[in-house]
């Protein structure tokens, strides 16, 4: 039986039921607040694709949380964790506006809200996928899940970090959960170019106009060798998530064009996981 179980959690009101209910209509069996303690009835069960729900409510310690994982681990389950975290000031405002009280029960919901994040900050540490939904759409979440879900298919227990590398639009905002950001903005941008303006990085004629230009060519040089040097690094301190961000004007063109081509080379790497997004498509800012 090749069964999957994706274990969601993060802090309270950044977006766990809407990621379960995507998983769900994924076709994963959803079970959200399962108690810890219940792990031998996931591994007995035979429904092969499982998602499961865990927060706050479930452990009180992290330690029991990592007891739980490394169980399911241990039995050689395919075992992810996708961690959701948003803004303190968008988690506060959710809590206000759906008027439910916050599990934990501290003086004020600031202070719950901060207690939770100080609780469950090395969970993040271990996640295979950390999404910051402060600013993103249910549509959007979707499109990140299934493409991690996706990447999962070929499952390899020795992946030592989950690498996500996103294009974006400077003219929109810098993205908040970025480890690394590069500015592409000093390369010649193909939207002067009539027949490219409404192709995208994604596009062939695009790819090669951005990297005809020296300037490209001469920043990836130097661009590649330095996360080369990196990734290593970080992997041996520990770290089991990156965020690459690269920004250009509108993130369209020549951002894009780094990211897929910067994908292709770091994949590579051994015991690394890449996945790939485009920010300002999934806005609809194309």
């Amino acid at each position: 039986m090749n069964k999957h179980i994706i274990i969601v959690t993060g802090l309270s009101g950044a977006g766990k039921t809407t990621a379960l209910n995507i998983l769900e209509d994924m076709n994963f069996y959803t079970i959200d607040n399962l108690p810890l303690g219940f792990e031998k009835s996931l591994i007995k069960t035979d429904i092969e694709n499982l998602a499961v729900g865990i927060d706050i409510r479930t452990f009180k310690k992290t330690e029991d949380f990592f007891q739980f994982i490394n169980f399911l681990r241990n039995s050689s389950i395919k075992t992810n964790i996708i961690y959701l975290e948003a803004q303190e000031g968008v988690i506060l405002g959710r809590y206000n506006l759906s008027r439910r009280a916050h599990p934990l029960k501290e003086n004020t919901l600031v202070e719950s809200i901060k207690k939770e994040e100080e609780i469950i900050k090395p969970i993040r540490d271990i996640a295979n996928l950390v999404i910051d939904t402060t600013s993103i759409k249910a549509i959007d979440l979707e499109k990140r899940i299934k493409e991690f879900i996706k990447s999962k298919k070929d499952f390899n227990l020795k992946i030592s970090m989950n690498i996500h590398i996103q294009s974006f639009g400077y003219k929109y905002g810098i993205p908040l959960d970025s480890d690394l950001m590069f500015d592409v903005r000093f390369i010649p941008n193909p939207y002067y170019i009539k027949e490219l303006r409404s192709k995208s990085g994604l596009d062939k004629e695009v790819q090669e106009y951005v990297f005809s230009q020296k300037e490209s060519n001469d920043f990836y040089d130097k661009l590649l060798p330095f996360l080369d040097f990196l990734i290593p690094n970080y992997i041996k301190e520990g770290k089991k998530h990156l965020t690459i961000s690269i920004g250009c004007s509108g993130g369209q063109h020549r951002s894009v064009s780094f990211v897929n081509r910067l994908a292709q080379d770091l994949s590579k790497l051994e015991n690394v996981n890449i996945y790939t997004s485009h920010r300002e498509n999934e806005f609809g800012h194309w």
